[in-house]
């Protein structure tokens, strides 16, 4: 009887895993899907506040189609993301030197002109230091951390965008001084249409997932520190690269 019972448990734990999978599988495709079908109605957007702004409007209207076409220029690229995340094969990336400031810089300049509009101070701490990594991917991912922060940190906030490292190791972190997570919801952040509990209707919940996706296929771990009524720390740590000596 307990042999019985054995087998018919681990024939259980396969069935669920299988199911995990296909689950999983499906979620990815749909996924890959809805990232490729919503790029059309993206780009007639963007043409209609190119066609608005060239027919003439006044100053303060075009700095408003200006932020809009920003914002559309983002999501773009997050559905380019997510739809590169979905359809992630089984071959790992190359990994080669990558300069962290330029990449840096570029990522905070990308959502500068959304922070500026909702009041939010991004600095930069300047690092001469190199990774290996995968240039895209990397970037998909900190322009995903950097514009949670943003929008977590909220009118008046701050967000520090530096770096921490060791001989084999940098760590890149992505500070805000929003309101926090709370700690039953950390270990379910990472998920697709989690949003750490918002309710003010601020996205799907698919940024961190992409990270966690994107995190994964560079074997760069992930991290999140928070704390209530003080912000949150997430953070990427790559390989240090040591360029060779002549």
């Amino acid at each position: 009887m307990g042999l019985t019972v054995a087998i018919l448990s681990g024939a259980a734990v396969d069935e669920a895993v299988l199911r995990a999978e296909a689950a999983r599988s499906a979620m990815a495709r749909l996924l890959a899907v809805a990232g490729h079908d919503l790029k059309q109605p993206l780009q007639v957007a963007l043409m209609a506040i190119e066609r608005a702004v060239s027919d003439g409007v006044a100053p303060r209207a075009a700095a408003r189609l200006g932020l809009a076409s920003d914002a559309l220029v983002r999501l773009g690229r997050e559905l380019d993301d997510l739809a590169r995340s979905s359809q992630s094969g089984d071959a790992p990336p190359r990994l080669d030197p990558v300069p962290l400031a330029p990449l840096l810089n570029a990522v905070v300049a990308e959502w500068q002109p959304y922070a500026d509009a909702i009041g939010v101070r991004v600095q930069v701490r300047a690092s001469a230091l190199q990774v290996n990594s995968e240039a895209v991917m990397l970037m998909t991912i900190l322009r995903n951390l950097v514009g949670n922060a943003v929008k977590y940190a909220g009118p008046g906030g701050r967000v520090l965008v530096g770096c921490r490292w060791r001989p084999d190791r940098v760590t890149i972190e992505v500070r805000d001084n929003g309101p926090g997570i709370a700690p039953e919801r950390l270990s379910g952040i990472f998920d697709a249409f989690d949003r750490a509990g918002r309710r003010d209707g601020a996205g799907l919940g698919l940024g961190l997932h992409i990270v966690r996706q994107t995190a994964q296929a560079l074997t760069h771990p992930i991290e999140v520190r928070s704390r209530r009524g003080r912000g949150s720390v997430f953070s990427v740590t790559a390989p240090r690269h040591r360029p060779a000596r002549p």
